[in-house]
């Protein structure tokens, strides 16, 4: 997630708002090629004068884009041939121009060709379906994250295309076949009647795939394509500045408030109907009592006097804005129950929660019935379009409080997986613990920093306290931990390091000083670097765990979405420390903490052995696989993944009983909060134990 801050002051916004103002026309309503030459110029502009590190926008710039876009549109390398980058080609040093000066011209010519070579390509895939496959044929399709190359010429992209709808076909058949529990040699009979006596049945499938493929392909609107364009442009500045379309930001804000204001539904498009899959608890269809889960949504109307809107066939993301409305409002919706039958239902819009990103906690009792407190907060959430709407801080301060009433002895907060939110948030909650002082430094590379600090006066948590974390807490969470480990206040628990992400966004709307009767977008724009306390930067190389535990993520494939390993990542650099920080707790009481951790995780030899075995059972499938398109080869293959999945199995079930006994029996949950966060934290005990186990060492060893 990203960082919010409140203004921006910086003379450069009145040269771009000066601008603006004179060198673009005000017209009303606007043609789409000129909305996109705005939108370009006004992203180009804004970047310009204001993004931190600027780029130089010159012929390198412009064949990285190009690839890029290529690449977005066809990372499987299905659609283009060779000869649609040699005629396209002498578009690959001319981006830059484009860019500059607000030219949509690649996009639009590129986009002409795509969408030819998806017509094409449907018509294929129906034509090469109409034959039959020979499941005896040795031949091989490459599936993964091989740089696969383009076909050279029509004869190599329908073969490409034969594979894959051939390896497709033997998908279904797994699929059909996994759950039945028999013995290798009926399975393979089984298997051998379905390549050649029930294929047909399994092509049919495989027909109706494809053709709700190309259907969400096509649905898309010139304006999506676009948006993936411009964050193609602006990637190359740096991965966390992003063009927003209206409907974007929509959902930006949802996911970083946890709240939206609709009928409180999950849809799931279901071959071009939108379809009930979840009904939120307490919400308008829930108390309804007419929707159930499988209904289809057919029509809608905005309100009861708008006309219904017929939306079968539409892409999911625009029927959920046409649903979504004001408190207080009323939407008609037009529904197919599962029997068939069609009602129509009035709903009274309501502000619905996403509650799992909302903070939570529970007590845990040791041996003394001595109490410690766990708080999971998975994002520092804050409402964008309400200053005094629900936020992280707020739900914190309230839930120290009450644990604070319990007696506790200790604190565990667990940011992992917490990707970060609101700057505001995190001072606010780091001054919890740390009371008023120096919280982080902001500032661009080079040029002098400011200091944010908190403003809370008194602490209201002076206990132990420990921060959990892995490799996916990011930038606020990154603020946390570093303030608590920079003043000795805690104890860091977790991964290595934390995600790395040290950079801070700003939401810049498009129209700020534009006055078109339209939404032109909102622009995501990096604007400063913060620094801890002791002067480093967090950006790559994160937060260090004072304690690290043994990582239970064994696939390695997922620790490449770290900002070390993203595309043209800021770099790392470092600032003046703040002089004369106070340390809560001396170094040699720390290091006594930690040395006793490090003790107890060394005992645990079985654990590690596990963890390691099944990190040598995941890697012994690369990601780039040859995958042989002959029925028994695939079936043997089939056999031995499984048997490898039957071990993982067994491993986890080995490492769950593990778990069990290194988690005290002395420990107990209280918890009134839902039954699903209870078992999976049941599932998370060995981590858990062990930072309870560290609020028992601050409480046991003398000061």
């Amino acid at each position: 997630m990203n960082l919010k801050i409140k203004k921006l002051n910086d003379i450069k916004y009145i040269i771009i708002s000066l601008f603006f103002i004179f060198s673009l026309s005000f017209c009303s309503p606007l043609g789409e090629q000129e909305k996109h030459s705005i939108i370009l110029k006004s992203i180009y502009k804004t970047l310009y004068f204001l993004h931190p590190t600027p780029i130089s926008i010159d012929n390198d710039f412009s064949q990285k884009v190009y690839d890029k876009f290529f690449e977005k549109l066809d990372n499987q390398k299905r659609f283009f041939i060779q000869k649609d980058l040699e005629n396209l080609s002498l578009y690959r040093e001319k981006i830059d121009d484009f860019w500059i000066h607000g030219d949509p011209t690649f996009f639009n010519i590129i986009m002409k060709r795509f969408f030819r070579r998806v017509k094409e390509a449907e018509y294929l895939c129906f034509q090469i379906l109409k034959k039959s496959f020979d499941f005896n044929q040795k031949e091989i399709y490459i599936l993964g994250e091989q740089k696969f190359s383009y076909p050279k010429n029509k004869k190599e992209w329908i073969e490409k295309w034969r594979k894959y709808l051939k390896y497709m076909t033997l998908l279904e058949i797994i699929t059909s076949t996994k759950e039945k529990k028999i013995t290798s040699t009926k399975e393979k009979k089984i298997w051998k009647n379905a390549f050649f006596n029930e294929k047909e049945r399994y092509i049919k499938k495989v027909e109706k795939y494809i053709q709700e493929y190309f259907r969400k392909i096509k649905i898309k609107k010139e304006s999506d394509w676009f948006s993936i364009y411009v964050n193609v442009i602006t990637s190359q500045y740096d991965p966390h500045t992003n063009y927003f379309s209206p409907k974007e930001k929509e959902i930006f804000d949802l996911n970083i408030s946890g709240q939206t204001e609709g009928i409180g539904v999950e849809l799931q498009d279901d071959k071009g109907f939108p379809t009930v899959v979840k009904l939120i608890s307490g919400g308008p269809a829930w108390k309804n009592k007419k929707i159930e889960i499988g209904d289809r949504i057919i029509r809608v109307a905005k309100n009861v006097n708008a006309e219904s809107k017929n939306i079968v066939g539409m892409l999911l993301e625009n029927s959920i804005r046409l649903i979504r409305g004001k408190k207080g409002s009323k939407v008609k919706l037009t529904i197919q129950k599962k029997n068939g039958s069609i009602e129509e239902v009035i709903l009274t819009r309501e502000r619905i929660e996403k509650k799992e990103i909302f903070a939570k906690s529970v007590i845990i009792l040791d041996k003394n019935d001595d109490k410690y407190g766990l708080i999971c907060l998975p994002e520092f959430y804050f409402n964008p379009e309400n200053k005094n709407g629900r936020n992280a801080a707020q739900d914190m301060k309230k839930i120290i409080q009450e644990l604070k009433k319990e007696k506790i002895k200790g604190i565990l907060i667990d940011i992992r997986n917490n990707g970060g939110g609101s700057l505001d948030a995190v001072i606010e909650i780091a001054g919890f613990f740390l009371g008023k002082v120096p919280i982080l430094q902001i500032g661009k590379p080079n040029k002098k920093k400011k200091i944010l600090k908190s403003h809370e006066n008194k602490v209201l948590w002076t206990g132990p306290l420990v921060i959990l974390v892995n490799e996916f807490s990011a930038s606020a969470s990154e603020i946390l931990a570093a303030a608590i480990k920079d003043y000795k206040r805690g104890i860091i628990v977790g991964s290595d390091q934390t995600y790395g992400k040290g950079t801070i966004q700003t939401i810049y709307p498009l129209n700020r000083f534009l006055h078109f009767n339209e939404e032109l977008g909102f622009l995501k724009l990096t604007i400063n670097k913060f620094y801890r306390v002791n002067g480093s930067s967090t950006q790559l190389k994160g937060v260090n765990s004072d304690i690290v535990l043994p990582r239970k993520n064994t696939k390695n494939k997922f620790l490449k979405f770290m900002e070390k390993n993203q595309t043209n990542p800021m770099k790392w650099d470092y600032t003046d420390p703040i002089p004369s920080i106070r340390y809560y707790y001396q170094n040699l009481y720390i290091e006594n903490i930690k040395y006793k951790s490090i003790k107890r995780l060394k005992k645990n030899k079985d654990l590690i052995t596990i963890y390691k075995t099944m990190q040598s059972l995941e890697n012994q499938f690369p990601n780039e696989k040859q995958i042989s398109l002959n029925w028994e080869e695939f079936f043997y293959e089939n056999l031995k993944i499984k048997k490898r999945n039957e071990s993982l199995k067994k491993l986890r079930n080995n490492l769950n009983t593990f778990g069990t006994k290194t988690f005290p029996i002395y420990y107990r949950i209280l918890s009134k909060k839902s039954k699903e966060w209870k078992k999976n934290l049941n599932k998370d005990f060995y981590d858990v134990s062990e930072c309870i186990n560290i609020l028992r060492d601050f409480n046991e060893i003398p000061q």
